[in-house]
């Protein structure tokens, strides 16, 4: 939800009161303001929006008082979370030591009461709790990785002895270690798995994609930036798209002023007429100038040699309320608003032309005006963009096996052999999701586990013109700093090639994440648009950043 809607909305809790002399006490009480909060608050800027309430009385002097404290509610728990990873590293580092929680407490200086209340407060979990899943963890791969006997392995893992080990093993995992070393053998384990990971991915089916050679390196990419944060419409750009039409590069994004999602959030769009080297002014395709609308994301479609955009108005971040569809005016050379549906479901990636004459749209849905947590997929029976969409959910809910609930599943879609791959992002675990369909889409498998190590971010794909597959995404870590291409043998969802696209940790322009790609091929290139991120001193914020490929290379 936007920072500003949520004050808004915890002052009108307090509307009726707004004469009242306690009212700035029943604020504090309200939103827990305690010492340690305000550290993160500037208390002369406090203090003087509180002098401005009192002298106003006004709702909009009210949402500035509480804005104020969330945000350092919000600064507040950045350090918690900075400080709860610190203590989780020391722990794993010092598994077999057995250290007692006083002793992780003297180590940070810190209370030991205090320690076990945070921890808990924010895992859910006590420290032992979380020390025993991590030798678990460990457990878990050795049984499932080497051939080591499970009474080394019991040993190794930190236990007393091998009944000891039976015991917590069972208790956590639900079976024997020797009948989950029977059972899930053909597991795939990635090496950035936590021990939910682990089980969440023994609860499902897996899905093999990999066949990998050696990395390529980096030849035949070059990259421009598309647009700087701050250069015009704010500092915050996002989940940019790409087509191309007629010999036109067609690039689109949503900005915001500071913050995602935040305040005034047009789709603004870029052209270039020479391979991506240079591009035109930014121009606005759709806007809310009130703020009460926001628009996301952008996507595109190429259909009876018209092109087409679609795109998401939302009431609060992610929260779906209508799909919306432009045409460019080949006349006036604009983008035209043609209709708007109360359709809940929000856009992933350009229209997918399937090999039965419909095409399809990858995304995710909700309730109308909700989040949409739901993986599914529009599809046009008519095989025309401006024609009727219905909806398919590929799945019943965005739950999953272990009981933990999708995030942003953001989805991509292949078409191999007339069968459907659905890739699917997760956020709540690190297991990446795929969903297969046989009837182009009308029914799902349900999600399996595969091998392609995407984390944590957009995943987008598509078929070459020499029938080779790609996927693009962030991979091996969730910092969204390496941006990786996969490309697949010719006609086989089997993917051989990769290459690095940055490596945000090597980027010599102060780019420290690299993310939400999306792509098209043209003359013998792929063109990938990704989301950047900044932190020099010239350039702060997210911007747009183009990679150009020669697909000779690959």
């Amino acid at each position: 939800m936007q920072k500003r809607q949520k004050a808004k909305e915890i002052a009108r809790l307090f509307e009726d009161k707004i004469c009242d002399t306690n009212l700035i006490s029943d604020i504090f009480d309200y939103l827990q303001f305690d010492c340690k909060i305000r550290a993160f608050i500037d208390p002369n800027k406090l203090d003087e929006s509180i002098k401005v309430f009192y002298e106003l009385q006004s709702m909009d002097s009210l949402t500035q008082v509480i804005d104020l404290i969330i945000k350092g509610k919000e600064l507040a728990c950045m350090e918690e979370k900075a400080f709860l990873k610190n203590v989780k590293d020391y722990i794993a580092d010092h598994l077999n030591d057995a250290l007692t929680v006083e002793q992780i407490a003297s180590a940070f200086h810190v209370s030991y009461y205090y320690l076990c209340h945070l921890f808990k407060k924010l895992t859910n979990k006590t420290i032992n709790q979380f020390r025993t899943e991590k030798l678990l963890e460990k457990a878990t791969r050795m049984l499932l990785e080497t051939d080591s006997k499970i009474s080394d392995i019991a040993v190794i893992c930190g236990f007393d002895n091998f009944s000891y080990f039976s015991e917590v093993f069972i208790k956590y995992v639900g079976i024997s270690p020797s009948e989950f070393r029977k059972k899930y053998a053909d597991c795939i384990l990635h090496s950035f798995y936590e021990f939910e990971d682990i089980l969440l991915a023994t609860k499902m089916e897996s899905a093999r994609f990999l066949d990998l050679c050696e990395c390529i390196e980096g030849s035949g990419i070059s990259y421009v930036h598309v647009h700087d944060p701050g250069e015009e419409f704010g500092r915050f750009l996002h989940e940019a798209a790409i087509v191309e039409f007629e010999g036109v590069l067609y690039a689109s994004w949503y900005n915001c002023k500071e913050k995602e999602l935040v305040g005034y959030t047009p789709i603004v769009g870029r052209r270039s007429y020479d391979g991506g080297k240079t591009w035109t002014a930014p121009e606005i395709i759709a806007e809310d100038r009130s703020s009460k609308i926001l628009y996301c994301p952008p996507v595109y479609g190429i259909c009876d040699g018209k092109l087409y955009m679609l795109l998401n108005q939302m009431v609060s971040a992610d929260h779906m309320h209508s799909f919306d569809l432009y045409v460019l005016n080949k006349e006036t050379d604009q983008f035209e608003f043609l209709w708007s549906r109360p359709i809940p479901f929000k856009l992933n990636t350009n229209v997918v032309h399937l090999p039965n004459g419909k095409l399809m749209l990858p995304g995710r849905i909700a309730e109308l005006d909700g989040f949409p947590n739901t993986p599914a997929v529009m599809i046009s029976d008519s095989g025309k963009i401006d024609a009727e969409w219905r909806v398919v959910k590929v799945a019943p809910n965005g739950d999953l096996p272990d009981g933990s609930f999708l995030v942003h599943p953001e989805t991509t879609l292949l078409c191999c052999d007339n069968v459907l791959y659905l890739f699917n992002r997760n956020d709540r675990r690190k297991v990446p999701l795929v969903y297969v369909s046989r009837d182009f889409g009308e029914s799902w498998s349900e999600a399996m586990s595969h091998d392609i190590p995407y984390v944590n971010s957009k995943i987008y794909s598509g078929m070459l013109s020499d029938g080779r597959f790609y996927l693009i995404a962030n991979t091996e870590n969730s910092d969204r700093s390496k941006l990786v291409l996969y490309v697949s043998e010719k006609g086989r969802l089997k993917f051989t090639d990769q290459k690095i696209l940055i490596d945000c940790g090597y980027s010599a322009d102060d780019m420290k994440q690299c993310h939400y790609p999306a792509a098209v091929e043209s003359g013998g290139k792929l063109y990938i648009i990704a989301t950047a991120d900044y932190a020099g001193e010239e350039l702060r914020g997210r911007g747009a950043v183009l990679f150009t490929l020669d697909l000779s290379e690959i």
